[in-house]
């Protein structure tokens, strides 16, 4: 694959497009409030966006550093082989729509041979990764198993700071799985009781809570950089599936309040992508998840980074003449 040439006036139409993000069609706009039922996808309610989002302007004619920045989901942890994960169609689509990008991050585990060709193999998805974790090791670290030190966004003396024009979010599955909180809940071992729809409601609260401590953050970071949060994709599993519907729900009315504050964040909707053709009962469309239900096969894969490059190329909005 050859890397897209420069050209100034394709990265602008990005930059345009991405800059008047207010609303992503098919699928992919936040609303102020959504009907969801669990397995099926959420209906937006209709009404005015936002005030978009800027990005700036020094970025046209130049490389756009994006972040993939996540979990194993990120890494591209699959039941089959999925060298790349999302990454590797992301990077083709991207190539195709002839925007000049370079993929950045602290590492280069779960590469592809087209990303090693195209030096597009670094990311930050760290497999069991929680929010919490990720948000320390932008300027601490978390002591996790694999954050090669961590302070990626502060940088330390044997590592660079990473200094990405788009950090692109897909994050949660383990806190969910995990039943992860700083709280402690009123049960046997302290964690959430997920059946219970009142401790269900305050997980997802909390969860909520820490991403967007961990955007909030970026932000004050990186100022200039757009933000993309993802719904995750459906956890196909009974104990975490109602679960993993409200986190999607309050993730897209999280986009919202940046946006109504004017930050630089945007919605990228995996959740309804791979629900909306799901069979009754369901929460995904048959062949997207492994047999794990949590991971995506590589079909999945390929639909996350649809749903990523549509966000990226801006194309479903109309551009100026």
């Amino acid at each position: 694959m050859r890397r897209a040439a420069k050209h100034p006036a394709v990265r602008l139409r990005l930059l345009v497009a991405l800059a008047c993000l207010g609303a992503i069609a098919a699928g992919l706009a936040p609303a102020e409030a959504s009907g969801h039922t669990a397995g099926h996808a959420p209906v937006h309610a209709a009404g005015p966006a936002a005030a978009p989002p800027a990005l700036p302007r020094w970025l046209a004619g130049s490389t756009v550093k994006i972040w993939p920045l996540g979990d194993s989901i990120t890494f591209g942890a699959s039941a089959q082989p999925a060298p790349g994960g999302y990454r590797t169609s992301l990077d083709q689509m991207l190539t195709r729509a002839g925007i000049d990008h370079q993929f950045v991050g602290s590492w280069t585990a779960n590469s592809s041979p087209t990303l090693d060709l195209e030096k597009e193999n670094r990311h930050d998805g760290h497999g069991g990764y929680r929010v919490d974790q990720i948000r320390r090791d932008l300027d601490g670290v978390a002591h996790g198993s694999s954050d090669l030190g961590g302070y990626w966004l502060a940088g330390r003396k044997t590592s660079a700071a990473l200094t990405p024009d788009v950090v692109v979010i897909h994050l949660g599955t383990n806190d969910i799985v995990q039943r992860w909180d700083t709280r402690r809940f009123p049960t046997k071992d302290g964690r959430a009781d997920l059946s219970s729809g009142r401790q269900r409601s305050q997980f997802v609260s909390d969860l909520t809570a820490r991403l967007a401590d961990l955007v909030t953050r970026i932000h004050v970071l990186r100022p200039q950089a757009l933000v993309v949060v993802s719904t995750i994709v459906p956890i196909d599993v009974p104990a975490f599936a109602d679960t993993t519907a409200a986190y999607g729900d309050s993730v897209r009315r999280l986009v919202v309040r940046f946006s109504t504050a004017h930050m630089p964040v945007v919605l990228a909707d995996a959740y309804s992508a791979f629900a909306s053709t799901a069979p009754p009962g369901g929460h995904a469309a048959p062949g997207l998840l492994s047999s794990d239900g949590v991971h995506p096969t590589p079909a999945g894969y390929a639909l996350l980074a649809r749903v990523f490059a549509t966000v990226l190329e801006g194309r479903t909005l109309p551009m100026p003449a």
